[in-house]
Formats: C-alpha cells, structure tokens, sequence
C-alpha cells in the first residue's frame, strides 16, 4: 500500500470552523481522535493478546521513535527501568508515555529519520497507528470516525499548528497533518478494517 504524498501531508492549508468535524479538549464529542483519548487499546504484533496490547495509540506512536536498546535514566526517577521503549510500553496512559522519555528527547536520542523531511518516520508512523486504532477499535474510534461523513477533520491546537491548525475566529489554519491522516483512515475504511496497513511489519518493534 503507497503512503500518502509526504510535501501534501505537510502543506498549511485553512478551513472554516463551522463547516470542519473538528476536537480540541476531553470535552469534545470527538475526542476519540485525540492520540492522548484513551479506553482503546491497540495490539502489536498481532495477535489480540495482553503480551501484545498498547493502552493507547499515543504510547505506540511514542514507543516507535526509539531502538530496542536506547537507555536513558530520568533524573526524577532513578530507580525506572533504563530502557526506554520498555518505559513507554509498562506507562499505564497516554500523558505517562509521553512524559517518560522526555530525557530521552533532551539526549537527542530520537532515532535520526523521525523528522527527516524527506522520510518523515513520524507521521508514515503515525498513519500506521491510526490504522490500528481503527482496526482494532471499529465501534467507538471507527464510529467517531464514520459520523464525521465526509467534512474535514481538524485538531484544533494553541501551540501545534503541524499537528493540528490554530483557530482565529472561524478560520483554521495550519499543517492539520493528525486530521489530514484521520481522512486517509476513513477514506480507506473497508480495506483498513480487513487489515491491509501501510505498514504490516510496524517500525523498528518486535
């Protein structure tokens, strides 16, 4: 399966408000878009089973920007484990899987590709998480999904207007590239629901 042309992905583009299927907060009846929504576990590799079970689609996005091996102690708690995909996956949500390896950012030790412009591991990974989420998650993630019908979808975010797009008034600007892939998700719903991923083997997991 292609992945979707990297220099569209990251166009700025602007929408309205009030015609975009947007999110913002928990508050917001499509939080289940958010990669920090939890209550819909992921399972890598397959098959459905708890050695192989993400609490959230935000801790396996965050697990696949590091090797097997990198270690990294955070100075607030010395006695965790040095292993930092290992950190990521025993976090119990979403907010901890991010927080955990933030030594591990500060250390530079985010594999090198992550935000390489011409291979963009994050967001290639990213469009294979949310497959996941969708695959494994079809009544609450999928049914969020399908209600949007065919209006845009937007994060609306104060500070990531890559991720998602800054409001002012109605309008929408920014990257929107988290809204941008939840489209390609639910473009290609049927195919994704019989399992057929951008990227079947996962990046750089076991």
């Amino acid at each position: 399966m292609t992945t979707p042309d990297l220099e569209q992905l990251k166009a700025e583009c602007v929408c309205q408000k009030s015609a975009s299927a947007w999110f913002c907060t928990k508050a917001d009846p499509r939080w289940a878009f958010s990669n920090m929504a939890g209550g819909m576990p992921l399972f890598f590799p397959m098959p459905r089973a708890p050695q192989n079970e993400w609490c959230a689609s935000e801790q396996l996005y965050q697990a696949t920007r590091y090797g097997a091996t990198i270690q990294c102690l955070p100075a607030a708690n010395l006695q965790a484990g040095p292993c930092v995909r290992n950190r990521i996956r025993q976090s119990k949500n979403p907010r901890a899987a991010k927080m955990t390896q933030k030594c591990a950012v500060a250390a530079g030790l985010v594999r090198p590709d992550w935000e390489h412009p011409e291979q963009e591991v994050r967001i290639q990974t990213m469009l294979w998480v949310l497959e996941l989420k969708f695959y494994w998650n079809p009544y609450t993630f999928g049914g969020t999904l399908r209600e949007t019908g065919d209006l845009p979808i937007v994060e609306i975010s104060t500070k990531d207007a890559f991720g998602g797009r800054k409001a002012e008034g109605d309008e929408l600007r920014g990257c929107n590239v988290l809204g941008k892939l939840l489209m390609n998700v639910r473009a290609r719903s049927a195919t994704v629901r019989r399992g057929q991923f951008t990227h079947p083997k996962g990046w750089h997991l076991p």
